[in-house]
């Protein structure tokens, strides 16, 4: 399983490669082997490479593209994706309670629901203004 692999300070049996090619398929998700190339600056034979060993690990399955059976696309497993958040969300929690405790509990409230509310815009679907006076 994946968690085995995870360390504090990186992921324990990765080349520096193969964590760009894995934190590139947690940010961006389904992909084709081509674009995480392009994104990572990587070969496309060595995101390749990459990609055939997570499929051997049970990280991630490929596909042919429907739109164009030339191209493989990649994915992260749910196991792997479910993981990885929990990994996050545990430094998170770890990064905020350390952050907050300085804070009075009127002050730690008030910005507990501004921390929700720009999860809401980040995240939860509403797209924010580019310019905050602009007119939408």
């Amino acid at each position: 399983m994946f968690l085995r692999w995870v360390r504090p300070r990186g992921v324990r049996g990765l080349a520096p490669g193969e964590f760009l090619v894995l934190q590139d398929l947690f940010l961006n998700g389904r992909s084709a082997v081509g674009d995480v190339a392009k994104r990572t600056g990587l070969a496309q034979s060595r995101v390749s490479t990459s990609v055939r060993s997570f499929v051997e690990r049970g990280w991630a399955v490929t596909s042919a593209d429907p739109a164009d059976g030339r191209k493989t696309l990649v994915d992260l497993t749910a196991e792997v994706r479910t993981a990885g958040a929990k990994r996050r969300e545990g430094r998170a929690d770890r990064t905020l309670t350390s952050a907050l405790s300085a804070a009075e509990p009127e002050e730690r409230a008030t910005l507990v629901a501004a921390l929700a509310r720009l999860h809401q815009l980040l995240v939860a679907g509403e797209v924010p203004r580019r310019f905050p006076d602009a007119p939408q």
